[in-house]
């Protein structure tokens, strides 16, 4: 695999990462206007999320099998 196409699939991935982000987002938002969620929980959980596109953008990240369910991002180190 050439550089350049490495670079594309990580590309690739990382745009596939930040829509589930974006998904995961969208979905706590209507939680929350439903009243399904507490204020202060959506907030933890935007920050979160934030923090994890920070990560995925960096490239600072490694795919784990989540219990066979999908695929998480995790951080190579702490920050």
């Amino acid at each position: 695999m050439t550089d350049d196409s490495a670079s594309e699939d990580q590309s690739g991935e990382q745009e596939q990462l930040a829509r589930e982000i974006g998904e995961e987002l969208t979905d706590a938002f209507v939680a929350y206007v439903r009243g399904d969620v507490a204020f202060e929980d959506l907030t933890f959980g935007v920050y979160d999320a934030l923090s994890d596109l920070h990560v995925i953008a960096s490239g600072d990240y490694v795919l784990e099998d989540d219990d066979g369910s999908g695929q998480e991002a995790e951080h190579d180190s702490e920050q």
